[in-house]
This record gives structure tokens, sequence and C-alpha cells, in this order.
């Protein structure tokens, strides 16, 4: 049976060749346009109910990227941050935008959309980040051994996770597991009946063993861009930060961490900083109306 939700958006998803790949795009509504990247292991459904509070007032776009949708291949090659963001771009090329957006990225995809932000000025207008990466943080400077990375993700892991026997273990495990980490999944999987089989798909587990294998790489990227690009001045950027389900007295040290990075935005762009309490991180399930109006008001005409 088809949900209220699903039914409002299935029928805007579609499937486009995006340099070459295979890409599934949901494209919905109209009005400025807003992007949407999304972290490692989460697929469009994930912004479904943002984007349904979003697409009478806005162009909302959601790109999976390669591997995430059912009957994608997987690449042995690891990812770097900007061909993933150069992929963002040519995804809105191949929707026939060519305005500038919006650009709002969680986790891993808030990378992708500062990258976009800083090699391609003029295709972005402002830019949103949800509880994005934070390297200093997470120990991921680029040290790591890259060629390395790629090897061993290409000759041990991505053949053991398209394996038959660890097929069938996912199958079993992958869907209850996307909601134990996600517990805001548990009411979209209900509201986005297949959202529950993708999670169980070979292609969603080694496309996301990809990217963790590529992700330290790609954050050692980031840094150097940071160095060597800074941002438009006077872009809009809005930092977001969740500090955690459970109530707490103060921040936590992640969101310490996200608010510390994002000083350094400071003097490139104008800033805008927000904690977003009761949030797990992936705050558009947690704090859905919040994050929509978030958005909305950085989509807004500039005066």
């Amino acid at each position: 049976m088809t949900t209220p939700l699903e039914e409002a958006l299935r029928a805007h998803v579609a499937t486009h060749t995006v340099l070459g790949t295979r890409t599934r795009i949901l494209d919905v509504g109209s009005g400025p346009v807003v992007v949407c990247s999304s972290g490692v292991a989460s697929v469009l459904w994930d912004w479904a109910p943002v984007v349904a509070l979003l697409r009478r007032t806005h162009r909302v776009i959601v790109v999976d990227r390669p591997g995430y949708a059912p009957g994608d291949e997987v690449s042995a090659v690891l990812p770097t941050l900007e061909g993933e963001a150069e992929h963002l771009l040519a995804a809105l090329g191949a929707c026939g935008v060519t305005e500038p957006v919006t650009a709002v990225g969680h986790s891993f995809g808030a990378a992708l959309v500062e990258a976009a932000a800083r090699w391609h000025p003029e295709r972005i207008r402002s830019l949103v980040l949800l509880d994005g990466s934070v390297p200093h943080a997470e120990g991921t400077h680029g040290h790591d051994d890259a060629a390395r990375a790629a090897r061993r993700f290409r000759q041990r892991t991505l053949p053991i996770a398209l394996s038959r026997p660890v097929g069938a273990v996912w199958v079993a495990l992958g869907p209850g597991l996307s909601t134990v980490l996600v517990p805001g999944r548990r009411g979209l999987a209900r509201a986005i009946p297949g959202l529950r089989a993708e999670a169980g798909a070979q292609s969603t587990l080694a496309a996301s063993l990809r990217e963790l294998a590529g992700y330290p790489a790609c954050m050692g990227e980031l840094e150097r861009l940071r160095a060597r690009r800074p941002l438009s001045r006077g872009l809009p950027v809005v930092v977001v930060a969740a500090n955690g389900r459970l109530p707490r007295p103060g921040l936590s040290l992640w969101v310490r961490h996200v608010l510390r990075q994002a000083r350094g935005f400071s003097h490139e762009a104008r800033l805008t900083c927000r904690v977003l309490r009761r949030s797990g991180h992936f705050v558009m399930l947690d704090q859905l109306h919040r994050t929509a109006e978030l958005i909305a008001r950085a989509a807004a005409p500039q005066s």
C-alpha cells in the first residue's frame, strides 16, 4: 500500500546518467532551488520528510551518490572530494539547473557542498552544513596511505562485501541495523515501505564501505582546499550542530568541535551557527521542522 509521503515523492524520482554514471535523483517542487547531499550510508529517502515540507515553496533536488540506489554498480575506485563535488554539480546540470542554488549537506555531504562552493562559487548562493564532518576532531587529516586504502578496498573489502554469504547476512541484518543506528528512520521506514529493502541491498553495504575507505583522504583534501581556496566573501553559511538526543545542561564535545571549525569560516563568509538540542546526527529526521525552517531561510532572497 502506498503511503501519502511516498505517493507525493516517488513519481519525482528518476535515474539520470551523470558524468557517465547511473545516478538517482529526486527533483520536486518549484521556486528557489535547494540541492541536498547526504552523508555516508545515507540515501535520498532520508530527506523525504524535509522535502515534503519544502516542495510547495522550493524546488528541491536530492542526489544519491552512485552505488546507493537499487541496481547501481559500486565502483572499485575510491571517491575523491573533487570528484564527488563535480558529480553533484553535474547532476544539477542534468536537471536543467543553471542558476546558483542553496546547497545543503549532511555529514560527509556537508564537505561536498563546501568543496563545491570553494571550487565553483558561481554555482552556490548559500550553504547549509548539517552536522558536517570535522577532520580535526575525527583524526582524519589525510595522513593515511590513500594508495594502500584503495588497494585494500579493491582487492579485499569490495569482493567480500559483494560475496554471496555476506549478501545473505546483510539482507537479514541490514534493514534492522539501519534503524538501530538511525532511530529517526523507524517512522520513515513505515512511510517509505521500500526503504527497508534498500537498506538490505548489497550495493548499499558496498557503497558505504567504499566511502568509509575513502573518507580519510577526502577529509585531507578538504583541509588542503580550505587553505587554498577561500569561500566567497559574504556567502551566507549556516552551520548546524546536533547536541544529542538526550537532554544535557551544556554543549557536547562534538558540538564544540563543530563550532570551532565554523569559526574558521567567519573571516570568509557570512556565518550563522545553530545548535539543535534533542537531536542525533540525522538532524533532518530528528528535528524535521527546525531543519526545514533553517533551509528555507537560507534559500530566501537576499536583501
